[in-house]
């Protein structure tokens, strides 16, 4: 983050920074990751979350005493090279039972963080917290590993008994993907086509 850069943060996300357990934040970043992959995505996410958010704790007025943050889930946007990162920040010290409990939850007030130019907004965003949970809540069904939750909308992830199988970034196969796998059309060619294409190609 740049030393010069201004950081606006509302009366609600200040007070959620000096009284709640948890925080979920959402921020929407330009994404730089050396691949797509999420063994790339994953360390670039937590990185850029952790600098950002010292940097709006900090000038929040916290002295950081304590500072945790777990990733809930990573979108990959399909149409812009961009990436929308859910987490959680925990300021104050808690158990690790108590933090699960709070991250698990998909229905958590959202507070958004906004880059424009030198400027940082951080507001919390009522608009947000149907759209965060519903999406937190798919994840969950479909994915039965743990988290974080990574879903790339260019190469969408397939789910083989709740496990992700995504694609490889050397071009070998997942020996649970199956025969045929098209990562873009997200359907199969061959004799599991009818029960694995969900209705064929997407318009």
């Amino acid at each position: 983050m740049p030393g010069n850069r201004e950081y606006h943060i509302d009366n609600e996300t200040r007070t959620a920074l000096q009284t709640k357990t948890g925080v979920r934040f959402l921020l929407r970043a330009k994404l730089k990751a050396e691949s797509r992959h999420s063994s790339d995505v994953i360390p670039w996410a937590q990185s850029l979350s952790e600098k950002v958010t010292r940097a709006v704790a900090e000038a929040a007025g916290h002295q950081l005493t304590h500072f945790a943050i777990q990733l809930n889930v990573i979108q990959l946007l399909s149409h812009r090279p961009y990436a929308l990162i859910c987490y959680d920040l925990f300021l104050h010290k808690c158990d690790e039972e108590v933090r699960s409990q709070f991250s698990q939850n998909p229905y958590q007030p959202i507070h958004e963080i906004i880059k424009r130019g030198n400027s940082c907004y951080i507001i919390r965003s009522k608009r947000l917290d149907d759209i965060v949970a519903n999406e937190y809540k798919h994840r969950q069904e479909c994915d039965n590993g743990p988290r974080l939750y990574f879903a790339d909308s260019l190469y969408p992830p397939l789910y083989v008994d709740g496990r992700r199988v995504e694609w490889s970034k050397d071009g070998t196969r997942d020996p649970d993907e199956p025969e045929g796998w098209d990562w873009e059309r997200r359907w199969v060619f061959g004799p599991e086509e009818d029960e694995l294409k969900g209705g064929g190609e997407e318009e």
